[in-house]
């Protein structure tokens, strides 16, 4: 049965008897979400990824008093671009040295917000269209089902995700009910905190803030005092935190935007679209709600006078507003497009706004069922195809924190040079250089122009010549025979993140190839002869470049 409005009865008088229904299912989703992420890949280490573990790494240090930095005693270096999560770690690092389950406790209660938000948003859209709001649950619980690569990454990652996703949202079912008429001294205290704190957890922050306020305020005129407070509030903090970066760091964006974005703009939004486009195509029915957001867009124009059509018009604004800007920044390498996943929510609102009408209409309900069956099965398979490349996130950081409390038994301890930086961060207590710059400066600014990996291309030979580490570590490949059984086979992924340093002539003159075993832990590196000679440590075995083949 459908929920209308009338004066005597305001929307937040409509959604009063709903609130408890919507928060029990956005908690059902998350649990249910979580655990479909968790199974369909066979169980998923209880260590966050890389990227989490680099942010991580942060946190402990400021906690302890190091400050902000990679290395204890190295250079100030913001490697974990959110601000703002870094210092939410940084409080639970200061209330435990096991912080892992409070991490995915609050990445849970985060995603549950963000859930619950687009639950809400469309509930409301639901009432101001005179659509059953029950169908529209049972839509967005049956596609959010279908998606476990949302609380893959919102959940289980220990990425700042989550806290995006429920900033994005909350603030978007605010600025709607502004935008809808609703008293504004309801909803200013939210609007003002969000429009703040947006900034500080991501760079773009900004952008999504101003973009959405301004919007609003063309929307409703008369909340200018409400609109023009929020966006001040977020350009303070905005600068507030630039002017921080500039005093503290000495560059006024984060390190990792120096090692990622290129200046190359042409080739960065080359880039950008093909991500945007691999997403939109690759995705389970992106396509479909893309066009139907689209649809959504020119409807609410055309009658924008009608109740809801400044609430979608926003909401369509918060989709294709976060498609075109990951897609001008270059996208990124993770697996199930990580930087489209905090509107996860939301994506599916304007196409089960459709279903709901289309269902008044004609549509039956066993029809409905069948399809939603069919397409939670559809998604599940195309996540569970990606659980080795899910998996590999974390082997990663499996693999770091075994290497580096193994390196912490040598004496001396050597500085060393890593690709995958977050795990190793953790674990060893000597220097690390990040050799594809999100954590090291020099590197980061060597070269402006980024060829290769995407977001991985920073490396500069002749920065890594100034340094020259004790050992090149490749913990991340595994100890493998080559041809001939006798010595060690490397892979040329890393060879091309490095410029062909491996292959180089100069490189088999200034580093021997070694193995470091612990048990039936292997790991394979380079070291350079002088340290070998002072080197005291378990499992050290020297090899010989004759034996060492580079794999293409």
């Amino acid at each position: 049965m459908t929920q209308t409005m009338s004066p005597a009865r305001p929307l937040s008088a409509a959604l009063a008897g709903q609130r408890s229904l919507d928060l029990a299912l956005a908690a059902a989703l998350v649990v249910l979400g979580a655990a479909l992420a968790y199974l369909l890949v066979g169980g998923i280490p209880l260590i966050g990824i890389d990227d989490a573990a680099i942010t991580r790494s942060y946190s402990e240090n400021v906690a302890s008093g190091a400050g902000y930095v990679y290395n204890v005693g190295g250079e100030r270096v913001e490697g974990s671009t959110t601000f703002l999560w870094m210092l939410l770690l940084t409080l639970v690092y200061s209330l435990t040295a096991t912080p892992e389950p409070i991490i995915l406790l609050l990445c849970a209660l985060l995603s549950f917000t963000a859930v619950y938000s687009a639950l809400r948003l469309a509930h409301r859209l639901a009432i101001w269209f005179d659509l059953d709001p029950t169908v529209i649950r049972a839509g967005l619980a049956a596609i959010l089902l279908a998606i476990p690569g949302y609380f893959l990454w919102t959940v289980w990652t220990m990425m700042e995700v989550a806290l995006w996703s429920a900033a994005l949202l909350a603030f978007l079912v605010l600025l709607s009910d502004l935008a809808e008429g609703e008293d504004g001294r309801v909803t200013a205290p939210g609007i003002l905190i969000l429009a703040t704190l947006l900034p500080l957890i991501r760079p773009e922050g900004i952008a999504v803030s101003a973009g959405l306020l301004a919007l609003a305020l063309i929307l409703r005129l008369y909340a200018w005092r409400l609109i023009g407070a929020a966006l001040a509030l977020s350009v303070a903090a905005f600068v507030a935190l630039t002017l921080f970066r500039i005093s503290y760091f000495g560059q006024p964006f984060p390190n990792t935007f120096y090692a990622k974005v290129s200046s190359d703009t042409l080739q960065g939004l080359k880039d950008g679209l093909k991500y945007l486009f691999d997403f939109v195509l690759s995705g389970l029915l992106i396509e479909a709600f893309v066009v139907a957001w689209a649809g959504a867009a020119v409807f609410a124009l055309l009658r924008l006078r009608a109740p809801g059509a400044k609430a979608l018009l926003l909401a369509s604004a918060t989709i294709f507003g976060t498609l075109a800007i990951y897609a001008a920044l270059g996208g990124d390498h993770f697996v199930l497009w990580r930087f489209y996943q905090p509107i996860g929510p939301l994506l599916p609102v304007a196409f089960v706004l459709a279903l709901a009408a289309a269902i008044r209409v004609r549509m039956a309900w066993w029809s409905v069922g069948a399809a939603a069956a069919a397409l939670m099965v559809l998604g599940w398979v195309q996540y569970y195809q990606a659980r080795f490349d899910i998996l590999k996130e974390y082997a990663l950081v499996e693999r770091g924190l075994g290497f580096g409390t193994y390196l912490n038994t040598f004496e001396p301890r050597p500085s060393i040079g890593v690709g995958p930086a977050g795990g190793i961060a953790l674990a060893y207590d000597g220097q690390i250089y990040d050799l594809l710059g999100l954590n090291w400066t020099v590197m980061a600014h060597a070269n402006p122009v980024k060829e290769g990996m995407r977001n991985h291309a920073s490396f500069d030979k002749p920065t890594f010549w100034a340094h020259q580490p004790d050992v090149l570590s490749a913990f991340n490949r595994a100890c493998t025979r080559n041809a001939n059984g006798t010595g060690q086979a490397f892979w040329s992924t890393d060879d091309a993140a490095f410029d062909g340093l491996f292959t180089d002539p100069d490189f088999r003159a200034a580093y021997i190839p070694v193995r470091f075993t612990s048990g039936d832990e292997c790991w394979p590196g380079f070291a350079q002869p002088d340290w070998l000679e002072t080197a005291e440590g378990p499992g050290l075995e020297r090899l010989e470049w004759d034996t060492v083949e580079i794999r293409q």
